[in-house]
């Protein structure tokens, strides 16, 4: 197969043998793929600076095997500098879309989703925000925006039982596959982190992205109990280095 140039960030690298990096890749192109670069390992050369996270890459991509080889690494644009929280929820972003896409599918959207995401948290390093408000809602939509391209987002307008319009006043169950259904005549359990029961008015405020801290509470939890299915069981790092961390 020819090479064929694209744009990508680096998601994760491990050293492999003496010189070498096995680097997992999102690219514009192609998707997340999993590729080699040779000999870039001890170099002084500019391939080892360049593959980082959060630099984008034009770079050149060749082979037919699962595992594909990384030619030509140029820088596409600066490398975001992020710090303190923002850099946090950049490594959850990159582990979620390494944990969660397939390999070698066209997510272009989730492409320009994910620049979109690393400028808003590079701007918020710059700036020194210290709204935390502000970085969930980075994350939040980024999460929402993942779970419709991935086709897994619930409908915030309708129920999935009788397909009758979400009320706000009303209770619902969000059932994976299916969506949110109505709660009636079932008592309601208290909302923890894992719970899968959310209010009416919450899931018409996700929907429209009416963000309050009532709004981005529920949609954390929604985010975790829907994407659970798609990371599975393992858990993942760089939430639990955050939690160290803070």
């Amino acid at each position: 197969m020819p090479s064929q140039q694209c744009l990508g960030y680096v998601l994760h690298r491990t050293p492999y043998r003496e010189t070498s990096y096995i680097v997992d890749l999102f690219t514009r192109e192609r998707g997340k793929l999993r590729g080699i670069a040779k000999g870039v390992r001890g170099s002084k050369g500019d391939r080892k600076s360049l593959l980082q996270s959060f630099q984008a890459l034009d770079m050149t991509i060749s082979g037919r095997n699962e595992l594909k080889n990384i030619g030509k690494l140029e820088a596409g644009a600066s490398r975001i500098t992020l710090v303190d929280k923002p850099l946090y929820c950049a490594m959850y972003v990159n582990e979620l879309l390494n944990r969660v896409l397939p390999e070698e599918m066209d997510f272009e959207h989730v492409f320009a989703e994910y620049q979109r995401c690393l400028g808003k948290l590079g701007a918020y390093s710059v700036s020194g925000a210290s709204e935390v408000m502000a970085l969930e809602v980075i994350l939040r939509e980024f999460e929402c925006q993942l779970l419709v391209q991935l086709g897994y987002a619930p409908d915030f307008d309708l129920s999935a039982d009788f397909q009758r319009s979400i009320l706000a006043e009303s209770d619902y169950q969000f059932v994976h596959d299916l969506g949110f259904v109505e709660l009636s005549g079932v008592e309601i359990r208290p909302k923890g982190t894992n719970s899968t029961q959310f209010s009416g008015s919450d899931i018409l405020a996700i929907g429209q992205q009416q963000w309050t801290s009532q709004s981005l509470s529920a949609c954390k939890r929604l985010m975790r109990v829907a994407l659970k299915p798609l990371l599975g069981e393992k858990p993942l790092k760089s939430r639990e280095l955050f939690k160290a961390v803070r």
